[in-house]
C-alpha cells in the first residue's frame, strides 16, 4: 500500500499541474477517489474523508450539481461507509440514502445497480 499511496500521490501532483490547480476535472476527481480508498483500507479516516470530501465537491463541479450521475453516487456511497466506519451513522445513512436516490434516478427502478 505503500507505494501504491507514493504513485497515486505523484498521479495527482501531475495532473493538477496539467489540468491546473483549481480546475475541476474528471481524472482528478477519480484519483482523489482512489487515493481516498487507499487510505480508508488503511484505516488513516481522517485524511481519507478530506479526500472524498475533495473528490465530491469537484464531481459536483464536473458532472453538474443539479444533474444525477453514477460518479457522484458512488462517491455519494464510499464517504457514507466511511463516516459508518467513524460512528456517524446518521451521516452515513444521509449519505447512503442520497447515493441510492442518486442510482435510481441514473439507473431506474428495476436495475441490479
Amino acid at each position: 500500500l505503500d507505494g501504491a499511496e507514493k504513485l497515486h500521490r505523484e498521479s495527482l501532483e501531475m495532473q493538477r499541474k496539467v489540468y491546473g490547480e483549481d480546475t475541476p476535472h474528471a481524472h482528478v476527481a477519480a484519483t482523489l477517489h482512489e487515493l481516498g480508498s487507499l487510505l480508508h483500507a488503511r484505516g488513516d479516516l481522517d485524511s481519507a474523508e478530506k479526500l472524498y470530501r475533495e473528490c465530491l465537491e469537484m464531481k459536483r463541479k464536473v458532472y453538474g450539481e443539479d444533474t444525477p450521475h453514477a460518479e457522484v453516487a458512488a462517491t455519494l456511497h464510499q464517504l457514507g461507509r466511511l463516516l459508518q466506519a467513524q460512528g456517524d451513522l446518521d451521516g452515513a445513512e444521509k449519505l447512503y440514502r442520497e447515493s441510492l436516490e442518486m442510482k435510481r434516478k441514473v439507473y431506474g427502478e428495476d436495475t441490479p445497480h
